[in-house]
């Protein structure tokens, strides 16, 4: 992250942002939501009018709409990408849009794509962190600059110079100690991006709340004892933490049904959101190698699965790893049979389908990972948003700014409307409720 001694020329300048929606009511809307924030806002009613104000005005983030007639939003900012690739850009869209946000993404080179009604706190969390790096490659090509002129300056001096030599030396060490830092950053700040996208996902009925984050976590912990290596160790965690997103085109009645209980025509419509996830992603080139493990994330360890019928070694180790802790918490929760299980009854289900299902050694080494962070007799633990709280939710605890507010309770829906008046009365009060 950019810290306000490092970046100070940086954090002066007023971030532009550009909203583009036919209906004025939205405009409206996202104005409000951003007025009190350290922004420029230019509004416009079509595609037409957002690209004459990037004529005539430098713009640093583009949020548009997906449909609105003449020019969608799709079409709009494949333009802009085209024309103004440093402009940002991020697509509000609705659930049936799914074939159009596809193109979006792979023709417009999105940040990122929102559902439309948004949640204010997670949109705006979305276009923080997009500004945030933003400034970061800005802040690394001056940086580029710096060493470029830097070394220009070096090839002048004479060798007879050597303490001008040696002091310019020391300058240019220090560029590139910042230049790494900012480049870390970066990273991070596509991390966290991911995270914040996983949460959005989530937030669509009938997709389990936690799991992304639980399943990730805990697939980065496996595939660390496997011996598997930093990027492919960093794949497995982008899979683990996107691994839902082709359940954004599947329809609420079919989510919201347990897995064994569906029809063999419906059981292949759902797995099939594993190769729609695949082809949402398989165009973003720092996720394409975690694309390929959300694909093959039904694969089983016999050969029985699908798409591609891989047998053992065949089918991907970040695949294999993330199958097992994904039926482990699905089966914890009731998501697969539609009743929940205690742990022993799922480590026992993971036992018996190993060889077939499942890579046995991966079983043995997640089964030891629970052992040791766990115990034998716990259940894990979820941290999820406060918004998705539900009347009868069983919450091992929830914390506001940092203080226990209640403890392995059920929820009530008193309880559900005490924590929404509290945030009313306080929009900075950070709540976090582990379940």
């Amino acid at each position: 992250m950019i810290t306000p001694s490092s970046s100070t020329e940086l954090a002066a300048e007023p971030i532009s942002l550009l909203f583009v929606d036919d209906e004025a009511n939205i405009l409206k809307a996202l104005k409000r939501l951003f007025r009190s924030e350290d922004y420029i806002v230019h509004t416009a009613e079509s595609g037409a009018e957002g690209l004459d104000i990037l004529e005539h005005t430098p713009i640093d983030l583009v949020i548009s709409d997906m449909r609105m007639p003449q020019m969608d939003g799709a079409e709009f900012l494949t333009q802009v990408a085209t024309r103004w690739p440093d402009t940002l850009r991020i697509l509000l869209t609705g659930y049936a849009d799914l074939e159009s946000t596809v193109a979006a993404v792979n023709n417009g080179r999105i940040y990122c794509y929102c559902s439309k009604p948004w949640d204010d706190n997670e949109l705006k969390i979305v276009v923080n962190n997009a500004v945030e790096q933003k400034r970061l490659r800005d802040e690394r090509q001056k940086l580029f600059a710096i060493i470029n002129r830097q070394n220009a300056e070096l090839k002048e001096l004479n060798t007879h110079l050597e303490e001008k030599v040696d002091r310019r030396t020391e300058q240019l060490k220090l560029s590139l100690q910042r230049l790494d830092q900012a480049h870390n950053a970066l990273k991070k700040q596509y991390t966290e991006a991911i995270k914040v996208f996983a949460s959005i996902i989530e937030m669509r009925p009938g997709i389990k709340s936690g799991h992304s984050t639980y399943i990730a976590e805990n697939a980065r912990n496996v595939a660390l004892r496997m011996g598997l290596e930093s990027e492919t160790v960093k794949d497995v965690v982008y899979a683990g933490l996107l691994l839902q997103i082709g359940k954004m085109g599947l329809p609420d009645d079919l989510l919201r049904q347990p897995l064994q209980l569906l029809s063999s025509h419906d059981k292949q419509c759902y797995v099939h959101h594993a190769r729609e996830g695949w082809n949402l992603l398989r165009g973003i080139e720092p996720l394409q190698n975690a694309s390929e493990l959300i694909l093959h994330q039904y694969e089983y360890y016999d050969g029985s699965g699908e798409p591609g019928a891989l047998k053992g070694d065949e089918i991907p180790m970040g695949a294999r790893i993330l199958a097992v802790i994904r039926d482990y918490i699905c089966f914890l929760d009731g998501y697969i049979t539609g009743s929940t299980m205690t742990v022993d009854q799922v480590k026992s289900r993971l036992l018996l389908r190993k060889n077939k299902e499942y890579d046995p050694d991966i079983v043995e080494v997640f089964l030891a990972l629970l052992a040791e962070i766990a115990g034998e007799d716990k259940r894990p633990v979820i941290e999820i948003s406060w918004t998705q709280l539900q009347p009868g939710m069983k919450a091992a605890e929830i914390v506001c700014d940092d203080e226990v507010y209640l403890k392995n309770t059920m929820l009530t829906a008193a309880h559900i409307a005490q924590l929404n008046a509290m945030h009313a009365q306080d929009k900075h009060l950070v709540i976090k409720i582990r379940v």
